[in-house]
């Protein structure tokens, strides 16, 4: 991560954020649908989405 840009603009936070917007858009279509599965799909996406994170925090914090 370079710590020069902002944290919105690093990859691994805008992948976080998109597993967030994937869990409520499985929210949002499992009310219209019906179905649980939207939303068990948003939340697997999320899960996933939150690695490169979840990777960029334990290098930096190994680094020390």
């Amino acid at each position: 991560m370079n710590s020069a840009s902002p944290w919105h603009r690093q990859r691994p936070w805008r992948l976080y954020l998109l597993g967030h917007v994937m869990i409520v858009l499985g929210a949002a279509l499992m009310d219209a649908t019906g179905s649980m599965l939207p939303m068990a799909l948003g939340a697997s996406a999320a899960l996933m989405l939150q690695m490169p994170l979840i990777k960029a925090m334990a290098r930096r914090f190994l680094r020390r």
